[in-house]
C-alpha cells in the first residue's frame, strides 16, 4: 500500500488516469473526506459524497420498473448520467420532464465513503462501479472518477474486511496527512489560536496512537482525540467567544476564573477526550497566551526570550518551526511593505535566539512569501546579515558547531 500525505494525495486525485479507481485508507478524523472534496474544488468538478454504509442495495441500484417486457431501472438521484441514457430513461419510464436529477456534467468525482462500514450485498453493489465504471448497465459519464474511502485498521474498526479480488480494481493510498500540513491547513481555516498553540506545544495529541484507539474501543462509549475532533472544538470555542462578546454568554470559555475553567474541562472533554481535555485545560490555565507572534513582533521583552531560550535548551524544534509560521501568517496578516520600527527589532531578537537551521528555514519562506517586506527588513537590520548567510551556506553544520 502507498504510504502518502495530503500533498502527494491531492496530486494522485487530480492527475491519476481519470478510469483509474482510488482507495484512501486511513485512521478516522484525519481528513480523508475532505482532500476528496479539496480535489474537485482544486478541479473546479463537483463531489457527490454517497455514504454506502448508510444505505442498502435499493439505494444504489435505484428503483425496478417493468416496461416492454423488460426490467429497467430508474437510478439513483446521485448517479450522474449520459446525455443518451438520461433521454432513453424519459422514454422508458414515460416521463414528461428530462431525467435531470443526478446528472451533474460530463466531469466530476463519485466518492463512496465507508465502503468498508457497507454491507456485503452492498459492496457487491458497488463492484459494478467500481470495476467497469458503470450501474445498472449505465455508464458513468467519461469524465468521471470513482473514489472510496475506508478506516482501514480492522482490530480498531467495527468493519467487513475487504476481498483481494475488490481491492484489486482500486489504486490503493495509505493516507497520512503529516503533521505541519495540518498546522498550515489549520492557520488557512481559522482554527482557533489556542488550539494550534496547545498542538504546537504538544503535537503528540494531534493524532491518537493506535494503543489508545484500541483501548477506547473495548471501553464502549470513550471519546478520542483526532484532527476531526480538535477542528470541532475550536468551532465551538469560536461561537462561544463570540457568544460571550455579544453578551449572550456569561463567561469567556478560556477565561482564568473557576467557573469558565471547571467547564472547559467539560467542553473540551466532550470533543477530544478526557486525557486531551485535561492537558488543553493546564495549558490554558498556565501558558496560554503567554506566546504567539502578536507577542513576539510586539511586546518581546526578557521574559519573552527566556521562554524561547527554554524552548530552544530543550530542543523543542517542532514548537519553533511552528512559531516561525505564525510569525510569517501575521506579516501576511497585517503588513503591507514594511514592519514597524519595533517588529523590525523584535523579529531581530528573536531570529537570533533559533538554532541555525530554523534561521535558513524562516528566511527562505520569508523571501518566498514576501518578498518586498523581507527584502526591506533585511536591508534595515545589517547586524542579521551575517548570520542569516552563514545559516543558508550550512545551517546543519552551523549548528552543529555552535552546540
Amino acid at each position: 500500500m502507498s504510504v502518502m500525505n495530503a500533498k502527494q494525495t491531492l496530486e494522485v486525485l487530480e492527475t491519476l488516469p481519470v478510469e483509474e479507481s482510488i482507495l484512501i485508507a486511513g485512521n478516522h478524523g484525519t481528513g480523508k473526506s475532505q482532500i476528496v472534496k479539496q480535489a474537485a474544488k482544486n478541479l473546479g468538478i463537483p463531489c457527490i459524497d454517497f455514504r454506502l454504509s448508510q444505505n442498502d442495495v435499493g439505494d444504489l441500484k435505484g428503483m425496478p420498473f417493468h416496461v416492454r417486457g423488460r426490467t429497467i431501472f430508474a437510478p439513483p438521484e446521485f448517479m450522474p448520467l449520459m446525455e443518451a441514457d438520461a433521454v432513453q430513461l424519459k422514454d422508458f419510464l414515460g416521463l414528461t420532464e428530462d431525467v435531470a436529477m443526478g446528472k451533474y456534467g460530463d466531469s466530476g468525482i463519485l466518492f463512496l465513503d465507508e465502503i468498508n462500514r457497507a454491507n456485503r450485498e452492498v459492496q457487491q453493489a458497488a463492484f459494478e462501479l467500481v470495476l467497469d465504471r458503470r450501474l445498472n448497465l449505465r455508464s458513468l459519464p467519461p469524465g468521471w472518477r470513482v473514489v472510496a474511502a475506508i478506516n482501514d485498521d480492522d482490530d480498531i474498526y467495527n468493519v467487513n474486511s475487504m476481498e483481494p479480488a475488490f481491492l484489486s480494481r482500486f489504486f490503493l493510498i495509505n493516507f497520512k496527512p503529516t503533521q505541519q500540513e495540518w498546522f498550515a491547513w489549520a492557520r488557512e481555516n481559522n482554527i482557533h489560536e489556542a488550539v494550534i498553540q496547545f498542538l504546537t506545544k504538544m503535537p503528540e495529541f494531534l493524532d491518537p496512537t493506535k494503543e489508545l484507539l484500541k483501548e477506547a474501543s473495548k471501553k464502549g462509549v470513550t471519546k478520542v482525540h483526532d484532527r476531526r475532533a480538535w477542528h470541532k472544538f475550536s468551532n465551538t470555542l469560536v461561537k462561544f467567544q463570540n457568544d460571550h462578546k455579544e453578551g449572550k454568554r456569561k463567561t469567556d470559555p478560556l477565561s482564568k476564573d473557576n467557573e469558565a475553567q471547571d467547564y472547559l474541562i467539560l467542553l473540551a472533554g466532550g470533543f477530544v477526550g478526557h486525557i486531551a481535555s485535561i492537558k488543553f485545560h493546564a495549558f490554558i490555565k498556565s501558558d496560554y497566551q503567554a506566546l504567539d507572534a502578536n507577542i513576539i513582533l510586539n511586546k518581546f521583552n526578557d521574559d519573552v526570550q527566556t521562554k524561547l531560550q527554554d524552548i530552544v535548551d530543550r530542543g523543542g524544534i517542532p514548537e519553533l518551526a511552528a512559531y516561525n509560521d505564525l510569525i510569517l501568517a501575521y506579516i501576511a496578516k497585517h503588513t503591507k511593505d514594511n514592519l514597524l520600527d519595533k517588529q523590525s527589532i523584535n523579529l531581530s531578537k528573536y531570529i537570533k535566539i533559533l538554532p541555525r537551521e530554523l534561521i535558513g528555514d524562516f528566511w527562505t519562506k520569508f523571501v518566498q512569501e514576501q518578498s518586498t517586506i523581507s527584502t526591506n527588513w533585511y536591508q534595515a537590520r545589517k547586524e542579521n546579515q551575517d548570520l542569516i548567510v552563514s545559516a543558508l551556506v550550512n545551517p546543519a553544520k552551523k549548528a552543529k558547531k555552535t552546540a
